[in-house]
């Protein structure tokens, strides 16, 4: 016989594995503690140390798709519900033998009515009269949706702050980015450079070789951008054939070492399309923020002066031979 009461599904009998003397142990935590297991809306479920469900709600059997009986027929958690970590690192195993409660987010997992699960999986240990675990109270929200929902977001806002053809940020962003850069910058009290390269000639290229050569050789200085960088550099496009990387805790000579860096990988690598190679060389200009902080700096029209700082020394190497580094800080007054 079934009784359903405030979303609990239980039954009036005992399985019958069950033995009389139990009302000490997990079954009799289950009626003591009934009041507070009738309140839950996510599925829950009671484990006992041989992994096998003992109680559960309405909510556990439409997430598992099986019936109360069913459930109480297979017993074994991982085979009503199968998760990414069963069988030997299951939720009510971990908590059973380290006593420990635990949370575990975005677990993958199948059931019966599901093949493809979200769920959020917190477990707490039970403890019977002698202070011994007992089982596993598991509580488990379905967040699929949610996680679908928030993965269209995430590609969206990705999609919105990133350049299709390099996949590095977008002008717009890393104008962002450089501002929040120099931000915290004023916070550390750390210098801040930024450097701008431009491939030489690029017009040039395009009408000799094509524009899918044009995109082919864009996107080989993005990767090789991204190979000399380190992990706390934030790469951008700015827009036609210009790079940008602001570069955090960095000096004005570490800049240029950076930049060079760059400049050599390019010079020396050998880019061939359809057959044909494409000698592709860079010109660069880099630019260092490293002011103290005091009441009259404005953060904002800073950014635009390392940007144009940058831009400045890079019209410089261009004027001067191109395939070369210019520092801002080191250019002749004159063209300052």
């Amino acid at each position: 016989m079934t009784v359903i009461r405030n979303n609990t599904l239980r039954s009036l009998s005992k399985p019958a594995d069950s033995s009389d003397n139990d009302q000490n142990g997990i079954r009799g935590w289950v009626d003591s503690h009934r009041n507070v297991l009738d309140i839950f809306i996510d599925a829950y479920c009671i484990i006992d140390v041989d992994n096998r469900v003992v109680d559960f709600n309405v909510a556990f059997t439409e997430l598992s798709g099986h019936s109360f009986r069913k459930i109480h027929k297979i017993g074994n958690f991982c085979e009503i519900l199968k998760t990414e970590l069963c069988p030997h690192q299951c939720p009510g195993i971990q908590v059973t033998t380290s006593a420990k409660s635990l949370r575990l987010d975005e677990i993958k997992a199948s059931s019966l009515n599901y093949s493809d699960l979200s769920l959020i999986i917190s477990a707490v240990p039970l403890l019977g009269n002698k202070n011994q675990t007992i089982g596993s109270l598991l509580t488990i929200r379905n967040v699929t949706a949610e996680s679908e929902l928030q993965k269209k977001y995430d590609d969206t806002k990705r999609e919105s702050i990133t350049d299709g053809l390099t996949r590095l940020f977008n002008k717009a962003y890393s104008e962002q980015l450089l501002l929040r850069s120099l931000k915290a910058t004023l916070r550390s009290n750390q210098p801040l450079s930024f450097v701008l390269a431009d491939v030489d000639f690029f017009k040039k290229i395009n009408d000799t070789h094509g524009h899918q050569a044009g995109d082919y050789i864009l996107a080989t200085l993005a990767t090789k951008l991204k190979e000399a960088s380190r992990e706390t550099d934030l790469l951008g496009r700015f827009g036609g054939e210009e790079f940008v990387a602001i570069l955090p805790s960095t000096p004005e000579e570490g800049a240029e070492k950076f930049a060079e860096k760059f400049r050599k990988i390019i010079a020396n690598h050998q880019f061939i399309y359809d057959g044909k190679m494409i000698q592709v060389t860079v010109s660069l200009g880099t630019s260092t923020f490293d002011t103290p902080w005091h009441p009259a700096l404005n953060p904002d029209r800073s950014t635009k002066e390392l940007i144009n700082q940058a831009d400045t020394a890079l019209y410089y190497a261009k004027a001067n031979g191109r395939n070369q580094t210019c520092r801002y800080e080191t250019l002749p007054k004159e063209s300052q």
